[in-house]
């Protein structure tokens, strides 16, 4: 079972919304789509194998909406109830890059995670998101350790390069020492950042997307390019490196090498540029 611990929010996804006119009317096409890191990773995920997704929603109309979308997906949802769902406005230019506006609502304030949750768990995927805040970060970090603790492995999407910086460089290491993660994934933005900050990733394989570009897989002094397919319709790239990340872990959960496992992420991530929305 491959367990993904963090945020479900509304996305509300605004095509064409990359130059506004301040003070008049702004026509775009808008979408409201389910968004959230590692709800995106559950999903995408499902098909491939069986995921539970934990977090934590409002106790309201869009909170409940979103779990039943996931659970229809596939997914084994588990989640705390309380505050407001969060949402996020994702405006996409046209070339399908995003420009995110944040407010993870209840997400954020995840607390102490049932270790009944945690059963038959052997892979944890956490998205950084999940340690911006110190009492979710600690609610993930418990539950990772009750995991691995049990056999599991761990992996962790560095996710956003304010996130990031936010948590600054000693806190980020300090997250990662105690993760011990098998499988770091990073955008080139983020793995930039994590040399700026001197982020020792030592033990871990380094995925790094980069576009159409080939994923960089860097395991120990290995340093390999694995090719990807370019998409030149790219409509919107929201969710792609999540997609990316749920066909990586489950190639690797069924015997994939970092190689075959990098190829099958890329693979995913290519459905998601085509759509508006995470897969």
């Amino acid at each position: 079972m491959l367990a993904v611990i963090g945020d479900v929010v509304a996305d509300l996804i605004v095509l064409g919304g990359s130059s506004l006119e301040r003070g008049t009317d702004n026509p775009a096409e808008v979408r409201i789509t389910r968004g959230g890191s590692a709800a995106n990773v559950a999903v995408a995920a499902a098909p491939r194998h069986p995921v539970r997704f934990i977090g934590r929603v409002g106790d309201d109309t869009i909170g409940r909406v979103l779990v039943t979308e996931m659970t229809a997906a596939g997914v084994d949802v588990r989640v705390q109830r309380e505050g407001r769902t969060g949402a996020i406005v994702v405006l996409v230019d046209t070339d399908g890059e995003r420009t995110m506006i944040t407010d993870r609502g209840a997400a954020a304030d995840l607390a102490a995670i049932d270790p009944d949750w945690l059963e038959g768990v052997d892979w944890v995927h956490l998205p950084l998101y999940g340690f911006a805040e110190p009492a979710s970060r600690t609610a993930v970090t418990d539950a990772a350790a009750a995991a691995v603790r049990t056999g599991a492995r761990v992996s962790l999407d560095l996710s956003s390069v304010a996130t990031m910086r936010g948590l600054g460089a000693a806190r980020l290491q300090h997250i990662v020492d105690d993760l011990a993660p098998a499988v770091v994934f990073a955008n080139a933005d983020e793995a930039r950042t994590a040399t700026e900050l001197d982020l020792d990733l030592t033990g871990a394989v380094f995925m790094v997307k980069r576009g159409g570009d080939p994923v960089l897989v860097i395991e120990g002094d290995s340093r390999v390019e694995v090719p990807v397919e370019r998409v030149e319709d790219v409509l919107d790239s929201t969710g792609a490196g999540d997609a990316f990340a749920a066909g990586c872990i489950t190639a690797t959960l069924s015997g994939a090498d970092p190689r075959e496992s990098a190829r099958a992420g890329s693979r995913l991530a290519m459905s998601a540029l085509r759509r508006a929305g995470a897969l």
